[in-house]
């Protein structure tokens, strides 16, 4: 009898607990205390039958969902801003999978897509995005110049680092306040500019995260933005604009030349830098585009290779990274064949010169020459690398802290060069320790074959990254391999197991080339040395970067700090 009682009570305790959130209105929640911050407003209502649209292969649309709306207006002493914060609450307590997920943004947007909070939604997780007081179209960056066309800095700040705390801080605050009972374990993801924000996460605010996911992260923001016009930049430098069709061929004798390297012609290119295709060797040689046969010429095939080395100095010392063999040139090449077969470029790289570095909205970046284009390299990393760039290699309080970032990069990224995430985790080597095993203890990061911006392309994604960073938070098993899997032209599912960083995926010789098990992790050698792209092109930017100093001592910059 005395059993059975105890057995009812345990039950109803049950129950009690269950069903312990408080109620989805404004009056259930109240603002947390962050320095310099005053809360606008606060309001909630319940959602149901909620859908979002696809947000890219690793990002599928959700349909029928339902939750907790909470919406969080705030602005900064002496700012002049309003910052929205979204929190999405599973309805019930049950429903919870006892976590938080902070979610980030894209281009040149901090946050605000819905489809990230819906995914982690789906999942079980109390999720949170912030639009850091500013929304629109992910390349508008007219946000970042006021009225006198002056930057506006605390609205960049917000975009660089102070939202990514306040969001993670508000909403746990606001998790803890619905369940009455604060998230297990804390967590972050985020692509590409999310990348950075996670890598920005985990350099400056560890301590408030328990695992972070961070992927084809946008370390270097600042010289991102100028190494994307540099195809541009090459084509109209030498009057010789490729069409899509004509960087089509290029494409094809490349993966004609290097597909085999990793065992097996499945259409990715595992290690471009294995790759030795000589653009030249095509000279001569004829193809069709739009019905009319086109012979590649010497000019052609200079473009080309200019590409793929990346930015240099008029002397050419190497500023940054090019664009990998096997990566899609039309992404940034682009070009437009009008009517009349006259050709104009479609560079998408404007916004951050025009706005950010020379201030100047109408300026025309077809006039920007090779000399230009090195200063203005110089002055953007004068002006922002401080702030913006997520290149901060000591990563002890990461350590310290116990969490864990996890990171993957497509190797096919034509947005954001994998090599750039490849030199940085060799410089945290160097600086946390002489092994990778070392940093594999709170660091791991994988390539992507094939894999193109934040899971596009012809290569496979990983499908379950957060579940196996959520697997080495929780339960001590760090991920050796990440599961991944993509559908190709012919409807069949293609899986990889990728690698973990140096080792390369391999192709064993025998089996089907589209399952994993037909695959293996090779060597661990990485080929690359340890200063890609920098050493004497950086050494002339640092020329340039003095001569810029002492041209803004008089304007104050160099003391101008926020935070």
């Amino acid at each position: 009898m005395f059993t059975l009682y105890t057995n009812l009570l345990l039950a109803l305790g049950g129950v009690l607990a269950a069903a312990a959130q408080r109620l989805c209105e404004s009056s259930s929640f109240s603002p947390v205390a962050i320095d310099d911050v005053r809360f606008l407003s606060i309001t909630a209502e319940p959602q149901h039958n909620y859908s979002t649209s696809d947000g890219g292969p690793t990002l599928p649309a959700v349909t029928s969902l339902s939750f907790c709306d909470v919406t969080i207006h705030i602005t900064h002493m002496n700012g002049n801003d309003n910052v929205s914060v979204r929190i999405w609450l599973p309805p019930t307590f049950d429903e919870w999978n006892g976590r938080f997920q902070a979610t980030g943004g894209g281009g040149f947007l901090v946050g605000g897509y819905e489809w990230d909070i819906a995914a982690a939604l789906k999942d079980g997780f109390a999720a949170a995005t912030t639009d850091g007081g500013h929304q629109g179209d992910f390349v508008d960056l007219s946000w970042v110049l006021k009225d006198d066309k002056l930057i506006n800095w605390p609205l960049l700040q917000n975009h660089a680092t102070r939202s990514l705390a306040e969001l993670v801080i508000i909403g746990k605050h606001i998790t803890e306040s619905f369940y009455e009972k604060p998230a297990h374990h804390s967590y972050f993801r985020g692509c590409s500019q999310g990348g950075r924000q996670g890598y920005m996460l985990a350099q400056q605010y560890p301590h408030l995260l328990d695992g972070i996911l961070a992927n084809a992260p946008a370390i270097s923001m600042t010289h991102l933005a100028l190494g994307s016009h540099w195809p541009q930049l090459v084509m109209q430098q030498s009057n010789t604009l490729l069409s899509g069709c004509e960087f089509d061929y290029f494409s094809k004798k490349i993966f004609e030349e290097c597909d085999i390297l990793d065992g097996a012609n499945d259409g990715v290119i595992v290690d471009p830098e294995a790759c030795l295709f000589q653009p030249s060797r095509l000279v001569g040689d004829k193809t069709k585009c739009d019905d009319k046969e086109v012979e590649i010429t010497q000019e052609m095939a200079d473009v080309v290779r200019k590409i793929q080395e990346g930015p240099r100095s008029p002397f050419g010392a190497p500023l940054w990274h090019g664009l990998a063999y096997g990566t899609d040139t039309n992404w940034l090449a682009n070009v437009i064949v009008n009517p009349d077969g006259s050709r104009s470029a479609n560079p998408i790289s404007d916004p951050m010169i025009k706005y950010l570095v020379l201030k100047d909205p109408a300026f025309n970046v077809s006039t920007i020459t090779y000399s230009d284009y090195v200063a203005l390299w110089a002055q953007a990393s004068y002006e922002y690398s401080w702030l913006q760039d997520a290149d901060d290699v000591n990563l002890s309080s990461l350590q310290k802290e116990g969490t864990k970032l996890l990171s993957w990069h497509g190797i096919s990224d034509a947005i954001i060069p994998y090599q750039n995430t490849v030199t940085y985790r060799k410089r945290v080597e160097q600086v946390m320790g002489s092994s990778a095993g070392k940093v594999d203890d709170f660091y791991r990061f994988f390539l992507a074959p094939g894999v193109d911006h934040c899971g596009f392309g012809r290569g496979a994604s990983p499908k379950n990254a957060m579940g196996q960073l959520v697997a080495w938070v929780e339960d001590n098993d760090p991920p050796e391999t990440l599961e991944a899997e993509t559908t190709n032209e012919h409807g069949e599912v293609i899986t990889r197991e990728l690698c973990l960083w140096p080792k390369k995926m391999k192709y064993m010789g025998v089996g089907d080339a589209n399952r994993a098990s037909s695959w293996t992790c090779d060597g661990g050698d990485d080929v690359l040395d340890s200063g890609e792209s920098k050493g004497e092109g950086e050494s002339f930017q640092n020329h340039i970067l003095n001569g810029l100093k002492q041209k803004f001592l008089g304007l104050g910059l160099p003391g101008l700090r926020i935070g």
